[in-house]
Protein backbone atom coordinates (compact mmCIF):
# COMPACT_ATOMS: atom_id res chain seq x y z
CA UNK A 1 0.00 0.00 0.00
CA UNK A 2 1.71 2.96 -1.50
CA UNK A 3 -1.02 5.91 -1.65
CA UNK A 4 -3.10 7.01 0.69
CA UNK A 5 -6.73 8.32 -0.09
CA UNK A 6 -8.76 10.86 1.74
CA UNK A 7 -12.35 10.23 1.13
CA UNK A 8 -15.58 11.68 2.69
CA UNK A 9 -16.62 8.23 3.70
CA UNK A 10 -19.05 6.85 0.82
CA UNK A 11 -19.90 3.28 0.45
CA UNK A 12 -19.11 3.91 -3.52
CA UNK A 13 -15.42 3.63 -2.26
CA UNK A 14 -14.90 0.66 -0.12
CA UNK A 15 -13.37 -1.12 -3.05
CA UNK A 16 -10.49 0.74 -2.95
CA UNK A 17 -9.78 -0.13 1.07
CA UNK A 18 -8.78 -3.15 -0.92
CA UNK A 19 -5.26 -1.28 -2.72
CA UNK A 20 -5.16 1.60 -0.80
CA UNK A 21 -4.83 3.09 2.74
CA UNK A 22 -7.83 4.71 3.65
CA UNK A 23 -8.59 7.82 5.58
CA UNK A 24 -12.08 8.30 5.66
CA UNK A 25 -13.55 11.81 7.31
CA UNK A 26 -17.52 12.32 7.67
CA UNK A 27 -17.98 16.51 7.68
CA UNK A 28 -20.55 17.54 9.76
CA UNK A 29 -22.95 19.76 8.20
CA UNK A 30 -22.58 23.18 10.61
CA UNK A 31 -18.91 22.90 8.94
CA UNK A 32 -19.09 22.86 5.23
CA UNK A 33 -19.20 26.34 5.03
CA UNK A 34 -16.34 26.92 7.01
CA UNK A 35 -13.84 23.77 5.67
CA UNK A 36 -15.47 23.52 2.18
CA UNK A 37 -15.52 27.03 1.07
CA UNK A 38 -12.98 27.03 -1.70
CA UNK A 39 -14.28 24.04 -2.95
CA UNK A 40 -17.88 25.63 -3.10
CA UNK A 41 -15.98 28.64 -5.07
CA UNK A 42 -14.24 26.75 -7.18
CA UNK A 43 -17.19 24.32 -8.52
CA UNK A 44 -19.20 27.73 -8.82
CA UNK A 45 -16.49 29.53 -10.70
CA UNK A 46 -16.67 26.30 -12.94
CA UNK A 47 -20.17 26.27 -13.53
CA UNK A 48 -20.20 30.31 -14.39
CA UNK A 49 -17.94 29.32 -17.07
CA UNK A 50 -19.57 26.56 -18.61
CA UNK A 51 -22.63 28.10 -18.81
CA UNK A 52 -21.91 31.32 -19.93
CA UNK A 53 -18.56 31.07 -22.40
CA UNK A 54 -19.84 27.88 -23.97
CA UNK A 55 -23.95 27.40 -24.58
CA UNK A 56 -23.89 23.64 -25.20
CA UNK A 57 -21.17 21.04 -23.72
CA UNK A 58 -20.59 18.05 -25.17
CA UNK A 59 -19.43 15.08 -23.81
CA UNK A 60 -16.25 15.03 -26.35
CA UNK A 61 -14.74 18.25 -25.69
CA UNK A 62 -15.93 18.66 -21.76
CA UNK A 63 -12.12 17.47 -20.89
CA UNK A 64 -10.87 20.63 -22.43
CA UNK A 65 -13.89 23.03 -21.37
CA UNK A 66 -12.18 21.48 -18.02
CA UNK A 67 -8.84 21.91 -18.71
CA UNK A 68 -9.71 25.37 -19.56
CA UNK A 69 -10.85 26.24 -16.53
CA UNK A 70 -8.07 24.63 -14.65
CA UNK A 71 -5.65 26.90 -16.58
CA UNK A 72 -7.28 30.55 -15.94
CA UNK A 73 -7.89 29.25 -12.25
CA UNK A 74 -3.82 28.58 -11.83
CA UNK A 75 -3.18 31.87 -13.51
CA UNK A 76 -5.86 33.88 -11.68
CA UNK A 77 -3.16 36.06 -9.78
CA UNK A 78 -1.02 37.13 -12.93
CA UNK A 79 -2.06 40.52 -14.14
CA UNK A 80 -0.45 39.98 -17.75
CA UNK A 81 1.63 37.52 -19.66
CA UNK A 82 4.77 39.65 -19.48
CA UNK A 83 4.37 39.04 -15.32
CA UNK A 84 4.27 35.45 -15.78
CA UNK A 85 6.84 35.11 -18.22
CA UNK A 86 9.16 37.11 -15.49
CA UNK A 87 8.08 34.98 -12.71
CA UNK A 88 8.59 31.91 -14.43
CA UNK A 89 12.71 33.16 -16.15
CA UNK A 90 13.29 33.82 -12.34
CA UNK A 91 12.05 30.69 -10.58
CA UNK A 92 12.81 28.36 -13.30
CA UNK A 93 16.55 26.18 -12.73
CA UNK A 94 18.26 26.19 -15.95
CA UNK A 95 20.14 23.01 -17.14
CA UNK A 96 22.47 24.06 -20.23
CA UNK A 97 24.81 20.68 -19.34
CA UNK A 98 21.94 18.08 -19.49
CA UNK A 99 20.59 15.62 -16.76
CA UNK A 100 23.59 13.27 -17.48
CA UNK A 101 26.43 15.56 -16.39
CA UNK A 102 25.50 16.02 -13.02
Amino acid sequence: MWSKVFSDGSNSYKDLNKNYNMDSRVIPKSKFNKILSWTHTTISNAKGLLLDVHHRIDDDFLRNYLNEYCFKFNRRYFDNVFDRLMVAAVSKRWNYLGEENR
